[in-house]
């Protein structure tokens, strides 16, 4: 029933049961107000808990981030296991396979042991670049809060990470452990255009 169709009715009908003018255009007012109401109640429902769609580009950055962490966790709290399974395969071949690779990554840890009071490196994604396809690489950022000779230092160091199923899954060289020169024999797949920069050591004061 239309709003006009309701206040005919309203006058033929309800009339004598009402009192004043007022009483009938309150009706009114009442029976063009709530469909509206209603309909502004439906429209919010719908569009509330609408789903987000992330771009291709944040899924990958998202996971890149999170497996980078797994990674340096594992390094950190020796791991080896499931560093090893973070490791590009390539590289893994480079040292002569895996045994190999892994006693290099626990001479280099041992080089370079944490100090008690240190906590893993932090992580930071600096570059992500993709082929138009399902491989995505990307630069990861580690910064490591430690003490050289009595000196608070921060070093900087980068990760060189790969996915070939869009973003999804990650794996990744750590560019610290190598020259930077050495990158494309640990990882041939490696974009020419990716820019890897190199580690520094930063004294505070």
């Amino acid at each position: 029933m239309t709003c006009r169709e309701f206040f005919l009715f309203c006058v033929h009908n309800l009339y004598p049961m009402m009192k004043t003018t007022k009483a009938v255009f309150a009706a009114l007012l009442c029976a063009c107000t709530i469909p509206s109401v209603a309909q502004n109640q439906a429209i919010a429902y719908q569009t509330q808990g609408s789903p987000v769609i992330e771009s291709d580009s944040a899924i990958a950055t998202r996971f890149a981030l999170q497996f980078a962490d797994s990674l340096v966790k594992a390094h950190f709290y020796q791991d080896w296991n499931t560093y090893m399974a973070l490791s590009i395969p390539s590289a893994i071949k480079y040292y002569g396979g895996k045994e190999a690779f892994r006693e290099n990554v626990v001479i280099y840890y041992f080089r370079n042991e944490p100090k008690v009071e240190e906590k893993p490196e932090k992580c930071k994604l600096i570059t992500l670049m993709n082929d138009h396809m399902d491989s995505w690489q990307c630069v990861i950022e580690k910064v490591r809060d430690t003490w050289i000779n009595d000196h608070k230092a921060k070093v900087y160091s980068y990760l060189v990470g790969e996915s070939l199923d869009n973003g999804l899954n990650w794996k990744y060289i750590d560019v610290s452990q190598n020259l930077t020169q050495n990158v494309i024999y640990l990882m041939p797949s490696v974009f020419s255009s990716l820019p890897i920069p190199e580690g520094k050591t930063v004294y505070e004061n």
